[in-house]
């Protein structure tokens, strides 16, 4: 069993880095794209060969942490270039560039500084929530080649929940996350807080949706589900959630301010793993967009659902389509650019056809034109 759910449930990389990525490196090329990113966490920090790492424990408090990372000239869309346990290479690999701990007020300065910056997307903030399975290290270059593929120029923010990094660990790492919602909704509103920050999106994968939905929903029952109006984007990318219980929560959070995106895929092998874990109760994230239940819910709910079945992103798990996919996280990188465009330009469709513009459309190349409305 542990060896079928490392296979069906890992990442699809044979090579898992351990916190030797993280310690910064010098001498790097000044032509190499660089990607900042915040942590904010609930893993206990430091051990004794590393202060500045990040365990698997779990804090009593919210640690943060500010990170640079180089993006390789050669970089392909959609992957990490590890140095596969090899000393890395800056022309061939991710490598950290400077790690510092941060405390609350650090934070908070660190929003505020990059608030403050002449770019467009200066008062827009993504905050990432990982899923299962995932380490430290592997969260954080998750997000960096996130917001490098996607062109994001905000501040990005690693919500960083005390994950085993094993795949048998599935139970122990639900727990983890649950335990992590109450500061996740801190998290948040010590980002609202900051004047510079205008826009809070929030992007979450696997069981990172979990957290995140919990933590709106907890939110919204504390009065403040909107973050002070700063709220903005909230994109649900292959929920590992109980259809019925996602129902429940949203009932809860209702209509956000902007539609909810839901990222569902027929194909998901980690997500047909995970309803059978749960006895045969479907998950969200498996739901397409042409199910009766998918057009109720985003008509009800003020969803949009993408059906990204049909979309390659190579061998693997198909778990992982929103980052892998150059078209797909182009077009996230699109929408938190410009999430008010129209929907009625050339050359995009919608997942399915009777619901019109209740479903986020998307670039024509995602869908093959038999699925798609014009």
């Amino acid at each position: 069993m542990a060896v079928f759910l490392a296979g069906i449930m890992s990442g699809g990389c044979a090579y898992r880095p351990g916190n030797e990525v993280l310690i910064p490196v010098s001498n790097i090329p000044a032509s190499t794209d660089k990607v900042d990113i915040l942590v904010a966490t609930t893993r206990e920090r430091g051990s004794k060969d590393d202060p500045d790492e990040f365990t698997v424990e779990r804090s009593k408090q919210l640690n943060f942490a500010s990170l640079t990372v180089s993006i390789p000239p050669a970089h392909v869309t959609g992957e990490i270039e590890w140095p596969n346990g090899g000393p890395p290479d800056p022309a061939l690999h991710f490598v950290t560039t400077r790690r510092t701990s941060l405390g609350e007020d650090g934070f908070i300065d660190e929003l505020r500084q990059r608030g403050r910056r002449s770019t467009e997307q200066a008062g827009d903030v993504l905050v990432f929530i990982h899923g299962y399975n995932t380490r430290y290290e592997e969260a954080v270059y998750w997000l960096a080649q996130i917001v490098h593929d996607s062109g994001f120029e905000g501040t990005a923010v690693l919500f960083a929940w005390p994950s085993m990094g094993k795949a048998p660990l599935y139970l122990a790492d639900r727990e983890a996350s649950t335990y992590s919602r109450d500061y996740f909704e801190r998290a948040l509103l010590k980002i609202s807080k900051v004047p510079e920050v205008k826009e809070i999106n929030i992007l979450a994968h696997s069981m990172g949706n979990w957290l995140a939905v919990e933590g709106l929903r907890q939110a919204k029952m504390n009065g403040h589900g909107d973050f002070g109006g700063k709220l903005g984007e909230v994109i649900l990318a292959s929920p590992d959630l109980d259809a019925n219980v996602f129902r429940t929560q949203l009932d809860v959070i209702g209509k956000l301010p902007r539609p909810m995106t839901v990222l569902v895929s027929g194909d998901d092998k980690a997500l047909a793993l995970s309803t059978w874990l749960a006895g045969d109760v479907e998950r969200a994230g498996m739901i397409t967009a042409d199910d009766a239940r998918a057009v109720a819910a985003a008509e009800r709910y003020n969803l949009k659902v993408v059906d990204l079945t049909a979309v390659d992103d190579g061998k693997g798990n198909h778990h992982s389509k929103y980052s892998k996919s150059a078209p797909v996280i182009a077009a996230i990188g699109s929408k938190l650019k410009n999430p008010t465009a129209t929907t009625t330009q050339v050359g995009v469709v919608t997942a399915v056809t009777n619901v019109g513009d209740s479903l986020l459309k998307v670039p024509a190349s995602i869908l093959p034109a038999a699925n798609a409305a014009q």
